[in-house]
């Protein structure tokens, strides 16, 4: 208690001297220094407060309206999706694995026989033995279903034995 008593008393001068110099000025000049106090007051107070919190507010509204349209698009696809199932639509299983070892694997399931793979980037050349034309496409379809993996080139020329194909030039890629 002693300080804030020992701070007033210090602070009281400075009043007095305040005082002094108010009751010196004429009253059109006490006006306008009213007037210019009340005018600094308000423009304080809609700088540090009215303003901040107007673009927080105007930040915040866009935000909301963001999200909004955000939520309107997931709600449209969330219905796609619904409508997609109850058409009997199935999803499909996309894989990030290797080019070369996904070909590999799936012509092993195919029973396909790779002769030579050359790796060109984002793209496979192939060389495979002599098989059957629908199995050919059935291995072909399912990388491109699975695995986006998509033929860019094919010859194919036709072989002595009736479905059986020669595959002169195959090229994959990742699409």
């Amino acid at each position: 208690m002693s300080v804030l008593t020992n701070t007033f008393s210090e602070l009281k001068p400075f009043w007095q001297s305040i005082n002094n110099r108010w009751q010196q000025l004429s009253q059109r000049e006490q006006w306008l220094t009213s007037a210019a106090l009340v005018t600094l007051f308000i423009w304080v107070i809609w700088r540090g407060l009215v303003a901040p919190l107007s673009e927080q507010q105007a930040l915040a509204e866009k935000k909301l309206a963001a999200s909004r349209a955000q939520l309107s698009m997931v709600h449209q696809q969330a219905q796609q999706i619904l409508s997609l199932k109850a058409a009997g639509a199935t999803a499909r299983n996309i894989s990030n694995a290797p080019m070369d070892q996904v070909v590999h694997q799936l012509a092993g399931k195919y029973q396909l026989v790779i002769q030579r793979v050359q790796n060109r980037g984002e793209m496979l050349d192939i060389d495979l033995a002599n098989t059957r034309f629908d199995t050919l496409m059935d291995w072909l379809t399912m990388l491109e279903q699975q695995h986006r993996i998509k033929v860019k080139n094919i010859q194919l020329e036709s072989t002595d034995t009736s479905g059986s194909v020669e595959v002169q030039r195959l090229q994959l890629e990742r699409g």
